[in-house]
């Protein structure tokens, strides 16, 4: 496409519309979510590190007033979302970055460009390239500063929770209601420094409808300040299955059961509960539990999915609460290649080697109907 074609394309542009629960135990699974709190972020050259934003004015010179026009209306037609993603200062965080269910869901367009800024003292926070499947909520968060010295996003915002403890934060709101959710952070790396991937709305009992108000409030503590971001979502899928087996095991005072497995082209979600007998509470279904499957005094089981293949799923994020007589937790992965006939729930604590146990009597295969 040359510059006449894309700027006829923008002008068209111009006439379109724009389209708690309380918790008694809560518990992160860092070991496997390594992302969460701690991103692991590369060590980058000045010239690696160049900013997908900054190249944008390099590159672009030329047609930067009519890319700003199409990030000032906010949201953009899929026509033109896919014209601008194959410019190279347009490219996909998500096909640069993402786990391979992002990378899909880019790829097949069921991601939403959404496209807001707000800046404040300097610095901007920029939002764009949303998903939303059901099972997971992800979407891009940029960051410009004049003087970002020679660090990335992810280790400029782990610096400052090393340094003070939790102190950046981000809040989601459902139809303007806070959602009691946990959320995650991955790296842009060295293809998009100035990048994070924010993931939220995994949390088991967490409900939300197929399309709703979101509303993300971004908080940086290095400026005392918070961004709002507000956009409508609708909900978009690849070849979606969603089960409900019901299933149960019980072995060594562990009551497992199956709750939920949803199972699409960009993520698969696995939602279990451990249940305490009659009248226990959370700490009595604790301490009925052998400390040999403990982490710092509580369990902490994991689960490893595998197919008929002998394929095995990839996680991307778990996390878990507790409430009255129960533990419930939701853990994600990236899609199999193919839908599975079956999925295997292989459930496994980490050792203090930092080794794999499983616990083949808590096993069950879920039939993929």
């Amino acid at each position: 496409m040359n510059l006449q074609q894309l700027e006829q394309e923008l002008e068209q542009l111009k006439d379109q519309k724009d389209e708690e629960l309380p918790e008694l135990v809560r518990f992160r699974m860092d070991a496997t979510y390594q992302s969460l709190n701690d991103i692991a972020a590369l060590p980058h050259s000045a010239f690696r590190r160049r900013s997908w934003l900054r190249r944008i004015l390099i590159a672009a010179a030329s047609v930067a007033a009519a890319v700003m026009l199409t990030i000032g209306l906010g949201f953009i037609s899929p026509a033109m979302a896919q014209t601008l993603k194959q410019l190279p200062f347009m490219e996909s965080v998500f096909r640069l970055a993402g786990d391979s269910g992002l990378k899909q869901a880019s790829v097949a367009g069921v991601t939403s460009d959404t496209v807001q800024s707000v800046t404040y003292g300097g610095v901007t926070l920029s939002v764009s390239e949303l998903m939303y499947d059901g099972s997971r909520l992800s979407l891009v968060l940029t960051k410009k500063e004049a003087d970002s010295g020679n660090q990335s996003f992810a280790e400029r915002w782990n610096a400052r929770d090393r340094q003070l403890g939790i102190a950046n934060n981000i809040d989601f709101y459902i139809n303007g209601e806070l959602a009691n959710t946990a959320w995650g952070l991955s790296s842009g790396g060295e293809a998009a420094p100035d990048s994070l991937i924010v993931t939220a709305l995994e949390s088991p009992g967490l409900h939300v409808p197929e399309a709703f108000n979101f509303k993300m409030v971004v908080y940086l503590a290095d400026i005392e300040q918070s961004f709002t971001f507000e956009f409508p979502v609708i909900k978009k899928t690849l070849q979606s299955v969603v089960l409900t087996p019901e299933a149960v095991q019980t072995f060594d005072h562990i009551n497992l059961h199956i709750k939920r497995l949803e199972l699409s082209g960009t993520t698969i979600r696995l939602i279990t509960e451990v249940k305490g007998a009659p009248g226990q509470d959370i700490k009595e279904l604790q301490e009925a539990i052998p400390d040999k499957y403990k982490a710092t005094g509580f369990l902490n089981l994991l689960f490893e999915l595998m197919n008929e293949r002998g394929e095995t799923a990839v996680m991307i994020g778990a996390n878990g609460n507790g409430q009255v007589n129960t533990l419930s937790s939701s853990t994600s992965y990236e899609p199999f290649t193919v839908m599975p006939k079956s999925v295997v729930v292989k459930p496994y604590i980490i050792s203090g080697d930092g080794s794999k146990k499983y616990i083949p009597e808590l096993e069950m295969t879920i039939p993929v109907e």
